[in-house]
């Protein structure tokens, strides 16, 4: 499924959502949609990988606030979510600090959510959960432009 502001679709039990643009309310309503139906359809947690391309520019707070809402509403559906915020530029890395930063400050450090530079950072994790080498997977996902 394509729509402006992001890809999605579900590889085992891991749905992976490829963010092209900062969300609005609808892209989250939307994405909890996919989330509510694969949870249903599968009848188990599942692990959520979101990827945010390099060039999507800084949300701003309202589009920060989505985020937020879209990370409350995937407890519902998701054991784990890991975040790529993908790219080397200091905007990049900017923001990965600021939001590990913003997980210890507000104390929603639970081992949750992750923050990652690239698929391979959550690759260990998911390996673990899903108890099997998951390269295929991360293979699959890489062919279908939900992560790079």
């Amino acid at each position: 499924m394509l729509n402006t502001a992001f890809k999605v679709d579900i590889i085992d039990r891991v749905i992976f959502s490829r963010w092209l643009r900062p969300p609005s309310k609808q892209d989250i309503e939307a994405m909890e949609a996919h989330m509510a139906a694969a949870h249903k359809r599968l009848g188990q947690k599942l692990l959520y990988v979101g990827s945010i391309d390099s060039k999507v520019k800084v949300p701003n707070a309202e589009e920060r606030n989505n985020l937020n809402t879209l990370l409350n509403a995937a407890r519902n559906y998701c054991e784990v979510a890991h975040v790529i915020i993908e790219g080397s530029d200091l905007q990049n890395s900017l923001q990965r600090v600021i939001i590990s930063g913003m997980l210890i400050v507000t104390r929603t450090y639970d081992n949750y959510m992750s923050v990652h530079k690239t698929i391979d950072g959550a690759v260990p994790d998911l390996a673990k959960r899903l108890n099997k080498d998951v390269s295929s997977l991360v293979r699959v996902a890489r062919d279908r432009g939900l992560v790079q």
